[in-house]
């Protein structure tokens, strides 16, 4: 239910007229990149246009089961879904953003660190090389170095800058 309280959230912020749905990006980083990958794999066009224009995803799982057989957090499947995997299989597929990407339309930005141990390179992976299969704007930057959080202060600031330009360039531009 967090994909649609957050779509509650934007229809809600779009009829006060705060946001213009025309213009509309999303990002988070680990559960918040999951969350973005989930809104951009699961919006539906909607009567005005595209929901999201532009989403950057840092550090975000992508597929529910792969990712729990490579985490560190082994836990993690049966404290948010209630099961192992194998016991729950369709509803981690539905819930996977990889595997709804017909659905993503958004330019979409995947930042992960090389060392991420919580959520392995490889979801990065897989959600980049869906989108491009696809002929979607896609683009990955690997941060040398780094886990599941960048902690240099210079990866840092090329986060935020990449961030920034990216929704600029895809949202505003």
């Amino acid at each position: 239910m967090d994909v649609q309280d957050l779509l509650t959230g934007v229809a809600r912020v779009i009829a006060m007229g705060v946001a213009d749905p025309e213009r509309m990006g999303v990002l988070g980083w680990s559960y918040g990149g999951f969350m973005a990958a989930s809104v951009i794999a699961q919006t539906p066009r909607d009567g005005v246009g595209l929901r999201f224009r532009a989403a950057v995803i840092g550090a975000g799982i992508v597929n529910l089961i792969s990712n729990a057989g490579t985490t560190d957090s082994p836990s993690f499947t049966v404290s948010h879904f209630g099961n192992e995997l194998w016991e729950i299989t369709e509803l981690l597929c539905a819930r996977s953003p990889v595997l709804n990407v017909s659905h993503v339309t958004a330019s979409t930005l995947i930042l992960h660190g090389e060392r991420d141990v919580r959520v392995p390179i490889s979801q990065g992976y897989e959600l980049y090389n869906a989108l491009k299969r696809r002929g979607c704007m896609a683009e990955m930057v690997v941060y040398p170095r780094t886990g599941h959080i960048p902690h240099e202060p210079k990866l840092l600031q090329d986060v935020m800058i990449r961030t920034m330009q990216w929704m600029d360039q895809h949202v505003c531009g």
